[in-house]
């Protein structure tokens, strides 16, 4: 993050902090000057200001050296000190001085500017992880939105330029159909009725948490390689009622744990108009503290923009999977998809086709899959909200019945529908908290497979 110091957008800002009219001066004094010339410590920190501005460091560090002798705790010449060991290389000892700038800064402006110097100094020791801590520190104590920006922009940089991302999503889901359960638990089959008491749904809530790191490798400019590990767990809770319908149900019979490998090769245009992905990935899951599956897929990726705000893009999956439970259940899976993106106003409107065939030996896992999906998200905040609307539908067709009994394929259709809305407003250290809620309807040929749900989710979202 080695460049313009962090108030050199606004360079009379800074300088009327620390110098003043006396600037002019500073600039003026010649360090091969003979005859002695005497500064004030104001006259001292802008002429130090002066000298980084210009490039020469070590004229700066000789007199924010000096100015400390006078005022050894001053906020604003420990900055320029730390400044300045950084554009000579001095790592450790600019890191010791933007800690010092902190500890000394009082004032709102201070604090920002110290955490500024703290991130850059941090940025080029090669800490860039602590580099965006003290960057979403310094958008959060901003005292102005230019400011604020300012601080969003740089860590926007430094993540650019690391090598590696990791990224955290931790939600809270209440849901009156955990467990997915059909909406009647009562069948008629050959003219006889049937119940299952332990097929209705049962409310509680979900509590999911994920973690996903991705190091990337450079090949060129425009190529890269990606490697990452993403870990999801899911726990659920029942309610008083639920355990009052089902005696005896048991939570952890529903825990669930994926970790998932993926390596993949990124190919993109020079002027960013098209962007290709290719990425191998291996994935277990475990059910109930047992492994349930093992997966292998493969996918391909291509987007272009083919017209002013309009991006059209294509993929294809092919996945394999293995039952660890009953082998019967292993399949093979091809989908396709298409998407197309339009920005519409301040908004971003999305149509995503998908078509998938899933082959297997169970009744219950081969099938034809199709979907159809429309979003529209805000991309500027309004009224303090960024909501997204998304309506899917899907109809999936089952190659045969459920039973041998039953010959006639299933057949289920299913639409949702779902609302979020991020508070960015509302957001602490650039995390800004995410409500939403989402309603599901699936119609079946065979009532025992009719479901439907709502859920409620509360999560936090990175805003920047």
């Amino acid at each position: 993050m080695r460049g313009p110091l962090p108030w050199a957008s606004r360079p009379q800002r800074w300088l009327s902090l620390v110098a003043g009219p006396a600037l002019a001066l500073g600039l003026c004094i010649s360090a091969v000057q003979a005859e002695e010339t005497r500064l004030s410590l104001d006259e001292a920190r802008g002429a130090a200001a002066g000298f980084l501005a210009d490039g020469r460091p070590e004229a700066a560090l000789i007199l924010a050296d000096g100015a400390l002798l006078g005022a050894p705790d001053h906020p604003q010449t420990l900055m320029l000190r730390a400044r300045a060991l950084r554009d000579l290389g001095r790592d450790a000892e600019a890191v010791k001085a933007a800690r010092a700038a902190w500890a000394a800064a009082s004032t709102p402006q201070d604090r920002f500017f110290a955490a500024m110097i703290q991130a850059q100094t941090r940025s080029s020791k090669g800490d860039r992880a602590i580099a965006q801590y003290w960057l979403r520190r310094a958008a959060q104590i901003a005292p102005d939105e230019a400011s604020r920006a300012v601080a969003i922009r740089d860590f926007r940089h430094v993540r650019r330029i690391t090598p590696w991302r990791l990224s955290l999503d931790v939600s809270v889901a209440p849901s009156d159909n955990l467990n997915n359960a059909p909406k009647s638990n009562s069948f008629t089959f050959a003219g006889l009725p049937f119940v299952n008491p332990t097929a209705v749904p049962l409310s509680g809530v979900e509590y999911g948490i994920g973690a996903g790191y991705v190091y990337r490798v450079a090949l060129a400019e425009n190529r890269r390689l990606n490697f990452g590990v993403d870990l999801d767990v899911t726990r659920l809770r029942f309610s008083e009622d639920a355990r009052d319908k089902v005696p005896g149900v048991d939570a952890d019979d529903y825990r669930e744990e994926e970790l998932r490998l993926s390596a993949g090769y990124e190919a993109r245009a020079s002027d960013g108009r098209w962007l290709a992905l290719t990425e191998l990935s291996l994935q277990r899951t475990w059910l109930a503290g047992k492994t349930l599956s093992d997966a292998v897929r493969l996918d391909f990726s291509y987007g272009r923009a083919v017209a002013p705000g309009m991006v059209l893009g294509g993929r294809l999956g092919l996945e394999t999977e293995e039952r660890r439970d009953f082998s019967v259940l292993d399949s093979d899976t091809r989908d396709y998809g298409v998407t197309l993106s339009k920005e519409v106003g301040q908004g971003l409107l999305r149509l995503d086709l998908g078509w998938a065939d899933t082959e297997s030996d169970s009744r219950s896992v081969a099938r034809e899959t199709g979907r159809a999906v429309l979003t529209y998200a805000r991309t500027k905040p309004v009224r303090g909200m960024l909501p997204r609307l998304a309506l899917s539908y899907e109809a999936v067709d089952y190659d045969r019945g459920p039973t041998t009994f039953w010959t006639d394929p299933r057949q289920d259709r299913q639409w949702a529908v779902s609302l979020d809305v991020t508070l960015p407003d509302l957001d602490y250290y650039g995390f800004a908290p995410e409500v939403g809620v989402s309603f599901r309807d699936r119609q079946s040929n065979y009532t025992i497979y009719e479901t439907q749900g709502t859920d409620l989710r509360l999560g936090l979202r990175s805003v920047f």
